[in-house]
């Protein structure tokens, strides 16, 4: 069951590079609330064609708050391109952890995501509790 959105985000692609392999590896920046608290989310995605033009990706990154505080994160999704330039829409999940006493409850977490990027990179990012 899907419940409580646990962050929500806005930012820009603020990288892209063309790997050797043929997949695409983004880089991003966002300011957002997680949990209820103030963060900056920064990661990198690496997406890879399919042949049906859809995108399987993968990605790793970090949100952190004001106090320094750290929650790592790990996903896997897939997408498709929405048009011109870096346009995209992806869905997947994430997964969380963080030697944080104060957000251990990132540990027991598994989210589900929606992330939208327009075609100046320009991006948006919204994950949900997956109970």
């Amino acid at each position: 069951m899907i419940g409580n959105v646990m962050y929500e985000g806005r930012g820009k692609i603020v990288g892209v590079r063309v790997l050797p392999d043929g997949k695409v590896e983004q880089s991003l920046q966002e300011s957002g609330k997680a949990w209820g608290v103030d963060v900056t989310n920064v990661g990198t995605l690496v997406a890879s064609p399919r042949p049906d033009g859809s995108l399987s990706g993968e990605g790793q990154g970090f949100l952190q708050t004001k106090d320094g505080e750290v929650i790592s994160w790990r996903l896997q999704g897939v997408g498709w391109p929405t048009g011109r330039g870096l346009g995209g829409s992806f869905r997947g999940a994430l997964f969380f952890w963080t030697a944080s006493q104060k957000l251990a409850a990132a540990n027991k977490v598994v989210g589900v995501f929606e992330h939208e990027v327009d075609e100046t990179g320009n991006l948006s990012a919204k994950v949900w509790e997956w109970k």
